[in-house]
Order: C-alpha cells, then structure tokens, then sequence
C-alpha cells in the first residue's frame, strides 16, 4: 500500500469492482439481457460499501493528516465485518418525524421497534431536522439551523429553544420525560448495545455552530465530494 499512490489505490478498488460486477454478468446472468446487470441480494449493496471504502480517510482524495489516515488503515483491517459495514455506511434516523410507537418495545414481542434508516445523502435531509447517525465510532446528533424549538426543548429540557443554548460539550443526553427524549435515549442506548466493544458517547454537530457538522457532511457517502463520484 505505501509504494503506490492513494489515486492509484482508488483506481485499483474500483476497477476491481468493476471486474467482479462484470465477472457475475457473465456468469451469473443466465437468461437476462447481456446489457443488464442483475444482482442477487448479496451483491445488491457491493457497490455502496466500495464507495464508503473510497471515502473513508485512508483513501479519500484532499488533504487529510497522515496519523488520520493510519488510524483508519489500521481499523480497516482489523475491524469485524459488522463494525466494518457500519463504518463504510452509517446509520442516519431522522428524530423530527419519528413515529409515536417508534423506539419503545413492542406490545406482542417486547422488541425495541427500530425506525428504519435513511440513505446517506444529503438529498434526504429536510430542513429544520434533527438526525442521528452513528458509524460504529461517532455518534452524531445533528441538528439544522432551523430547527423546532419545541423540539429542542423535548430534546434538551425548558429554555433550550436556540442552538446557540446548547451545550457543546454535551455528550449524552438529560433525562427527561417528554416522548421524543424517551424514543432518542432508546435509540441510543440499543445501538450501543449492537455496535460491538465501543461505547457510544453523542457529540452535538450543530449547523453552523460545530465543526462536527462537517464530519456528518463526510458521512453522507452517497454524495459527490473530494473527487469522489456519487452513488
């Protein structure tokens, strides 16, 4: 890896890619078009990982530093494939529109019910939104610039009605009796529970207050940054 340059490794990666897509269009197509590629289930989220994989720091283009990119290497190639796949495609769940029943157990089974996530694109973020996305190894709450201050306050308590009022340094959050911080903490606390040995701390990425707003921004790895294409 380090006699070849990272442009080189990512052309490598995704000319790999492109030979075991075609590899499986030759043989395992059967009666199909020879111009359509079709995937088992398997296969369907390949591509996806590929481009989290360029994405992530150890192969990203622009500037990034050099312990950064060692860090990751190093993680890449001892994580589990369950830390692995949440690394290269985080988990986004939007809080502004959860459901009522939504991250309280379930009345037949008693199993937590899981929102389902969101792609990770900033196409699917709305305005005025509150997210949280975990990758294995951050755990962002995001919050848009305009969002509810009612929502802050079921999220954070009363007087909380600015971003500006928050925290910076919060790194979990208060106990509170409101519906919205009870589903939140649920949440939380079960993907602590999934996400193997690292605990799982919240850190606040508020639109244009934090610049961990920049680190969900990179988390989006379906979008096109840093020469890199979108999904």
């Amino acid at each position: 890896m380090t006699e070849r340059t990272l442009k080189d490794i990512r052309n490598a990666l995704t000319e790999k890619t492109i030979d075991i897509l075609a590899g499986h269009r030759r043989t395992g197509s059967g009666s199909h078009p020879p111009g359509q590629l079709v995937l088992p289930e398997n296969l369907k989220e390949f591509g996806m990982y590929i481009l989290g994989l360029l994405k992530s720091r150890a192969f990203k283009a622009g500037h990034e530093p050099s312990d950064r990119r060692t860090h990751t290497m190093r993680f890449l190639k001892s994580a589990s494939p369950l830390e692995l796949s949440l690394f290269l495609y985080p988990r986004i769940v939007a809080l502004h529109t959860l459901p009522d029943t939504s991250c309280f157990p379930d009345p037949e089974t008693g199993h937590l019910i899981v929102p389902p996530c969101l792609r990770a694109s900033f196409g699917r973020i709305e305005d005025g939104g509150a997210y949280l996305v975990d990758d294995g190894q951050i755990c962002l709450l995001w919050l848009h610039e305009h969002v509810n201050p009612n929502l802050l306050e079921d999220l954070f308590g009363p007087g909380n009605t600015n971003l500006a009022d928050l925290d910076h340094n919060l790194s979990s959050l208060p106990v509170l009796e409101t519906h919205l911080n009870a589903q939140a903490r649920n949440l939380i606390a079960y993907w602590s529970s999934v996400r193997g040995s690292k605990a799982l701390t919240l850190q606040l990425a508020r639109q244009g207050f934090d610049g961990a707003e920049y680190e969900f921004a990179r988390l989006l790895v379906e979008d096109r940054n840093n020469e890199a294409q979108s999904y």
